[in-house]
């Protein structure tokens, strides 16, 4: 992946060097049948140099996922859908241990180079992190435990957040394919 990566960016670099060397009257050969003329002037006349190609977002993308995105995504994925299928099959969660480790790594790393994808990814992180609080705010651990229909309201809640999170994670996995990014491993599948 990362070199496929670097690939797109050497011979994106080249193909700036290829076009600033290349084009203006000024790089053009004189053809045979022109010759200089006795009153062309000697001096020569500043040539533009080619501003350097803006690098494309789904290059940047692919960059971000190459180098340390993908775990933090995949491993998000893959705790959230463990926490998320062990509350389904009706079993307490009130351990987030593993699923908070991969949430901190997720927030701690760079954003994606792409604002509608960093928007998703962040409001997902949102969702999964006021999720997790809810959850634990309405467990009987919690340090003020709330009146059990108020617990069982911000359970609900809470869960929901997480799902939303999962929803936003999978927009994402969409988002990635469409910038290029083939993952080694699909955190989707089981």
């Amino acid at each position: 992946m990362r070199a496929r990566a670097f690939a797109l960016l050497l011979a994106m670099g080249s193909a700036v060097l290829l076009s600033g060397c290349s084009g203006g009257p000024e790089a053009s050969a004189p053809s045979p049948s022109s010759s200089p003329s006795p009153s062309a002037s000697p001096k020569q006349t500043p040539t533009a140099t080619a501003a350097p190609a803006p690098t494309p977002a789904s290059a940047l993308v692919v960059l971000w996922y190459g180098q340390g995105g993908s775990e933090r995504y995949n491993e998000l994925v893959r705790q959230a859908r463990s926490s998320q299928s062990l509350h389904e099959q009706g079993r307490a969660v009130i351990d987030f241990q593993y699923l908070s480790a991969a949430l901190r790594d997720a927030e701690a790393y760079q954003q994606i180079p792409d604002a509608p994808s960093q928007e998703v990814w962040a409001s997902a992180l949102q969702h999964i992190r006021s999720g997790m609080a809810s959850v634990l705010a309405a467990s009987s651990l919690a340090a003020s435990p709330l009146p059990e229909d108020e617990a069982r309201e911000a359970e609900a809640q809470g869960w929901g957040n997480v799902g939303k999170g999962l929803v936003e994670l999978k927009d994402l996995d969409t988002r990635f394919r469409g910038f290029g990014v083939l993952p080694l491993k699909d955190p989707w599948k089981d």
